[in-house]
């Protein structure tokens, strides 16, 4: 049974809203502003080397597998 209606998106007009242009000196004081606020907290972040940080890690267990079973033995020489 064929469908007649095809789906086709509807266009809904956008709400019109006053631009809200701000001008140079309100920019710059925002930035500012907002600069000044960031300006007291530490920026990088202070972290003491521990002693145990860089140890060296433990070695990887043995591995289950043994290649010499596989490989022919005039490889391994």
């Amino acid at each position: 049974m064929p469908v007649s209606q095809v789906a086709a998106p509807m266009p809904i007009p956008a709400p019109r809203q006053p631009l809200g242009l701000i001008t140079t000196q309100e920019l710059f004081a925002s930035l500012n502003a907002t600069l000044v606020s960031k300006s007291n907290q530490l920026v990088t972040p202070i972290h003491h080397i521990q002693e145990n940080d860089y140890s060296v890690p433990a070695p990887p267990p043995p591995s289950p597998v043994s290649f010499r079973d596989h490989w022919p033995a005039s490889m391994r020489r």
